[in-house]
């Protein structure tokens, strides 16, 4: 995981600082003392400065959209588009001669003149293959393209700077319009969707499969099985109906409210996984830091459970209310903390995304690593004291290799929430990564299929061990013989004795083989 983390950064790193069709040329101006440069009024700091092989001769250039709202024209200042190619046109160019009209908030519009601009303006058409834009559209203050398709999902599509540009359009008559070319998307994002919604619903069987082998098995519905399957079935509802979403998209059987439903219900439920996650590792804590005993009455099980439960749906539902209620509060277009749902189709996107879904989840992977060191650190403590009681002969011998025995126990579940938490972080790297790589497929599809080795990994991890096999076996066999365990031939033993001594024997079982294995 940190390895990817560092190349991703690497990566970044050596990256330029834009793309070239967002930068000007700024090779014929000398740089300060600091290394900034200074063109046209226009500051270049070093950071946003980059130099590039052009045919043979090292060129320097600067991010002018890094550091200036800037708009994109499709022709050079002066010339317009007649008969399809750029012609030097200056009475005809509406953008010279009259500005441009500029959108500031959901409000208002407002008239800007070339003289009196607080931006800049990039030249030419950001790439090859693009077409005429027939709806609704306006350009607003930071550059982007808003462009408004009723009958669409989404209803609103924003382009940034390197996917359009504008210009005046001249017919044989002489008459002018202004309008917006627009790129040719090369593969619709929707896409992706066949294959994604495909591998979460294969992810969802798994999944399904670990909780009904945990709730048949008494000897795994302790506090530990309760929390796992609540955690468990949260991502179950999460994928479903992200998958169930995706599909309706692709069969355009959706309507916009539908897509504001489900992206309500996804978000909370991906949200509760998560929290129910951090409830596994706060309780693995608990147990190693020697304030509550390993094992209790069914009461206090039933009583510590609802109380994580309280905390791990609560919070997701403070925090899905809140979404809700900016979403359809009065907040202007431009304003950062709306989440614009209803205009950028089905589920977050964008800035609203990284805010409302990748910062709880950022705060709660770093207060399990807290968890899990102070975990690990409490484990050597305890090991160490171990190891120092072995070497004496102590007369509480006895009672030190039973609190080793449980301490075993609580280690290998210790090692199970780590595997799970890696397999996530994993999953939601990747997730990351491919959000801000939107037009690298490859990063899509990989994270598309690791979403089918969710579910198996889960799977493996907590089902596919002889301990759980041995106990399948042993409950079938107890169902066969009609609630009776072999080797009883009392008939008035109640079914909580058998459980009980059923949990005890596993318990035991488990103990022996974790300390041959030490």
């Amino acid at each position: 995981m940190f390895l990817i983390i560092l190349l991703l950064v690497a990566s970044c790193v050596c990256e330029q600082p834009c793309p070239d069709n967002e930068s000007v040329d700024i090779s014929d101006v000398r740089s300060l003392e600091d290394g900034t440069i200074v063109q046209d009024g226009v500051v270049f700091p070093p950071n946003y400065v980059y130099a590039k092989n052009v045919s043979g001769e090292i060129r320097r250039f600067g991010c002018l959209c890094k550091v200036k709202n800037c708009f994109r024209k499709c022709c050079p200042m002066g010339s317009v588009f007649h008969e399809r190619i750029c012609t030097e046109m200056p009475d005809f160019d509406v953008i010279k001669n009259e500005g441009l009209n500029l959108h500031y908030s959901s409000k208002f519009r407002k008239k800007v003149e070339m003289k009196d601009r607080t931006f800049d303006m990039l030249y030419g058409k950001p790439c090859a293959a693009i077409y005429l834009e027939d709806n609704t559209w306006y350009v607003q203050e930071d550059g982007e393209l808003y462009v408004d398709i009723p009958s669409n999902i989404p209803p609103v599509i924003i382009y940034k700077p390197d996917k359009y540009c504008i210009d005046t359009f001249v017919n044989e008559k002489n008459e002018t319009q202004l309008n917006a070319l627009i790129c040719f998307v090369t593969k619709p994002d929707n896409n992706n969707y066949a294959l994604s919604s495909s591998c979460m619903l294969i992810s969802c069987f798994f999944i399904l499969l670990t909780v009904a082998v945990y709730a048949f098995l008494p000897e795994l519905r302790n506090l530990h099985g309760m929390v796992l399957m609540a955690y468990l079935l949260s991502f179950f509802v999460g994928f479903l109906f992200f998958a169930t979403m995706q599909i309706l998209i692709l069969r355009k059987e959706i309507s916009q409210e539908e897509c504001t439903v489900l992206t309500f219900i996804i978000y909370f439920s991906l949200l509760s996984a998560f929290f129910w996650l951090n409830v596994m590792c706060y309780d693995i804590w608990w147990t190693f830091s020697g304030k509550r005993a390993t094992s209790g009455r069914h009461g206090s099980v039933m009583k510590r459970f609802c109380c994580y439960a309280g905390y791990a749906f609560g919070v997701p539902t403070v925090l899905t209310v809140i979404l809700g209620a900016l979403e359809f509060s009065d907040l202007p277009m431009q304003h950062p903390l709306l989440p614009k749902l209803r205009l950028q189709g089905c589920f977050l996107y964008g800035t609203s995304k990284l805010i409302y879904l990748y910062g709880p989840i950022v705060v709660l992977c770093v207060a399990n690593l807290i968890f899990f060191t102070l975990t690990a650190i409490k484990i050597a403590q305890i090991k160490r004291d171990t190891e120092m009681l072995r070497s004496k002969d102590s007369s509480t011998h006895d009672q030190d290799r039973k609190d080793t025995q449980r301490m075993n126990l609580s280690c290998s579940r210790f090692s199970l929430y780590v595997k799970l938490f890696a397999v996530m972080g994993v999953n939601w790297i990747l997730e990351v990564v491919s959000s801000f790589y939107p037009e690298a497929d490859f990063f899509w599809q990989f994270s598309d299929a690791y979403n089918v080795l969710v579910g198996l990994i889960i799977f493996i991890i907590f089902v596919c061990k002889k301990k759980t096999f041995k106990l399948i076996k042993k409950r079938i066999q107890y169902l066969k013989d009609g609630g009776i365990s072999r080797g009883q031939t009392t008939t008035s033993t109640s079914t909580r004795t058998l459980s009980t001594q059923s949990r005890d024997d596993v318990q035991m079982s488990t103990i022996k083989n974790t300390t041959a294995a030490a």
